[in-house]
């Protein structure tokens, strides 16, 4: 007869005692280490001009987006690639215009898919202002940001809850960066040198600009101030560029830009249909960058043909003194320190243009 055994009698050994320890204090000694740590890391980038910055996420990007959702009267807004988000001051905007505009432009990134969500959108009858930056308003996908544009139609809770507890970190802490995470530090250090046959791989793009809770973005004034990181950033710039696809065989480009300008022109008539207008905004680039941009598109094949397939008002700043006046440190990008004189003149250019073609807009104020 199988016999048993209860749990009791079972031999677990000795019994191992908890020691007396002064817990207090050491959990005490770890939170001090912790906030020595995080104060030196702090401290250090500090040391380097970084400053507290809200984070371009996909979590603002669809927050913001939902400002249109929300119906706001006589919303302006502007899409676009990183010229339109770093170029536009949004404070100078609200005081020529009382209103504060929703700026949805992604940097890299094509801005006509945000257009066709727009056209689509029967809660915007606005003022839309479409930056056009050559090379990216010619992709026939997104681009770079394609995880901030999608993030607006299938945010989770949890992603919605994670922006807003980031947020205020953000808000505190220079650290807080994607650029100053420490796995982007170490990627970024020379370990190895270049071995003969592998494949290039043009660098990251560096910290470029600060922003706050509205997306309002400003140049780095590290940019302006340190020529040795300018430099680095012009690099990187041609990198990109020297390193692109080549572009497809003329008869496809021809059909793809055949195919954009039905879309523009479906897109646009959409809005119109609802009491909103689409305007067309060409900001500053120059040096090399500028070079590029008129020899492999230039104005006459891309930003011409755009403007009249839906019979737009347009402002390119080769056309107005005041909007070439000013500070580009890095080829492609208004300084800090221009961007207000910059976004003062152009209120005042889009509210002339508007007005010779017979259209009256109150988002642009009196």
């Amino acid at each position: 007869m199988p016999s048993s055994t209860s749990s009791s009698s079972v031999d677990r050994g000795p019994i191992r005692p908890i020691p007396t320890m002064p817990w207090m204090r050491t959990f005490g000694l770890m939170a001090l280490l912790l906030v020595v740590l995080l104060g030196s890391w702090e401290l250090y980038w500090r040391d380097r001009g970084f400053v507290p910055s809200i984070n371009n996420s996909p979590g603002l990007w669809a927050e913001t987006r939902r400002r249109v959702d929300a119906g706001e009267p006589n919303a302006t807004v502007f899409i676009g690639s990183s010229r339109t988000l770093f170029d536009i001051d949004l404070q100078v905007w609200r005081e020529e215009t009382g209103v504060l505009p929703i700026q949805l432009a992604l940097e890299g990134s094509n801005p006509l898919p945000v257009l066709t969500s727009l056209a689509e959108d029967e809660d915007f009858a606005g003022l839309l202002i479409v930056g056009v930056t050559p090379p990216l308003v010619m992709m026939p996908e997104i681009g770079y940001r394609a995880d901030a544009f999608e993030r607006y139609g299938s945010e989770t809770p949890s992603q919605w809850l994670g922006h807003r507890l980031s947020v205020p970190l953000e808000r505190l802490f220079a650290f807080y960066h994607f650029d100053t995470r420490l796995f982007t530090v170490l990627h970024r250090q020379a370990w190895w040198p270049a071995r003969e046959g592998r494949d290039f791989e043009a660098r990251a793009v560096r910290r470029l600009s600060d922003m706050d809770e509205h997306r309002e973005a400003d140049l780095w004034l590290k940019i302006d101030d340190d020529p040795e990181y300018a430099t680095l950033v012009t690099d990187i710039w041609k990198e990109f560029v020297e390193s692109a696809p080549p572009p497809p065989p003329e008869d496809v480009a021809r059909e793809m830009f055949e195919q954009t300008l039905a879309n523009l022109q479906r897109d646009v008539t959409a809005i119109r249909s609802r009491g909103g207008e689409v305007v067309f905004l060409r900001l500053p680039s120059v040096g090399w960058f500028r070079e590029f941009e008129a020899n492999a598109l230039p104005r006459e094949h891309v930003w011409e043909p755009i403007v009249a397939s839906v019979e737009a008002v347009g402002v390119h700043f080769e056309d107005y003194e005041e909007l070439s006046d000013v500070r580009v440190p890095e080829w492609s990008h208004v300084s800090a320190r221009d961007k207000g004189r910059l976004t003062r003149a152009l209120v005042g250019i889009f509210r002339e243009q508007l007005a010779a073609a017979g259209i009256n807009r109150p988002e642009l104020g009196e």
